[in-house]
C-alpha cells in the first residue's frame, strides 16, 4: 500500500532528535499513553500542558499531539490539516494548548455513519498549515505545501492566459467571418468591382488570409496600413454590403 503524505510527515517528526529531558518526557508521555474509555483524556491533555518546563516543551508537546491525533492531506490534491478527538472536552483542551502557541484552529463536529462523533480542529489555509508545520519541526512538509502552491498558481496563471488567448482568437475569428461574408456578397454580385481600388485590394487580402489579425493584414498591404486604417476599410466594406443587401429582394436566402 502506498504510504500517505500524512504518514511520511509523522515518520519524519518521530525521527527528530529531542535533546532536552523535559521535552523527551512529554513526547513519551503523549505517544505511550494508553487510551481507554475510563481515561479522562481532556484532563490528561491539560496535565501535559501544565508540565511544560521550557520554551521547547510546548512545541514538542504539540508535535506529539499531531503524531497521535493529527492528519493531513497531500497538498497536491487539497489543503487540509486536522486533529481528531473523541470528545468535545478533549478538543477544547487541545485547542487551549494550540492557542497558547499562537494557533487558532477552526472547530467542527463530524457525524460518521457508526454514530461515534468526532470532534475536529482543522486548517484549510495553506499559509496556516505552513506556519504550523514549521513550528512542530515538519519543515519538509511545509516546503511541500509551498511548492504545491507555486505549481497550482503557475497552472492557474497558464490556464487564465490560455482562456484569454482563446477568447481573443474566437473574437477575432467571429469578426473575420463577418467581414468575409460581406466581401463574398460584394464579390458574388459583382459590386466589388465598383468600389475604390484600396477597398478591392483589402477585400482580396482578407479572403486570401482569413485567419490573420487586422494588424497583420495591414502589414501585407503595399504600402502598409495601420490596424486602425484596416479597421476603417473593413467597416466601409460592411457598409457597402449592408446597403447592397438592403436593396436585394426578400428571398429565403435573403430574408
Amino acid at each position: 500500500m502506498k504510504e500517505s503524505f500524512s504518514q511520511k510527515c509523522k515518520e519524519a517528526l518521530t525521527a527528530l532528535t529531542i535533546r532536552k529531558k523535559c521535552c523527551r518526557y512529554l513526547w513519551d508521555a503523549v505517544l505511550h499513553a494508553e487510551p481507554s474509555d475510563n481515561t479522562d483524556t481532556a484532563a490528561q491533555i491539560r496535565a501535559w500542558g501544565e508540565s511544560c518546563r521550557c520554551d521547547a516543551c510546548l512545541s514538542v508537546l504539540i508535535r506529539a499531539l499531531f503524531v497521535r491525533y493529527g492528519a493531513m492531506t497531500d497538498p497536491q490534491k487539497r489543503y487540509h490539516l486536522e486533529f481528531t478527538f473523541r470528545s468535545e472536552a478533549e478538543r477544547n483542551a487541545a485547542a487551549a494548548l494550540l492557542e497558547n502557541a499562537g494557533f487558532m484552529m477552526h472547530a467542527s463536529v463530524r457525524h460518521p455513519a457508526n454514530g461515534k462523533e468526532k470532534w475536529i480542529l482543522y486548517y484549510k489555509s495553506s499559509g496556516n498549515m505552513e506556519d504550523f508545520l514549521a513550528y512542530i519541526g515538519a519543515s519538509a512538509a511545509a516546503f511541500d505545501i509551498m511548492n504545491a502552491k507555486i505549481v497550482k498558481e503557475f497552472r492557474n496563471s497558464v490556464n487564465r492566459q490560455v482562456n484569454c488567448d482563446t477568447a481573443n482568437i474566437e473574437k477575432q475569428l467571429e469578426a473575420s467571418k463577418k467581414y468575409i461574408d460581406a466581401i463574398r456578397l460584394l464579390t458574388e454580385t459583382g459590386a466589388i468591382s465598383k468600389l475604390p481600388e484600396n477597398l478591392q485590394k483589402t477585400a482580396r487580402l482578407r479572403l486570401e488570409y482569413e485567419q490573420v489579425s487586422l494588424a497583420e493584414l495591414g502589414n501585407l498591404c503595399e504600402p502598409k496600413v495601420s490596424k486602425s486604417g484596416m479597421k476603417h476599410r473593413m467597416e466601409k466594406l460592411l457598409e457597402y454590403a449592408a446597403g447592397l443587401q438592403a436593396e436585394m429582394p426578400c428571398t429565403p436566402e435573403n430574408p
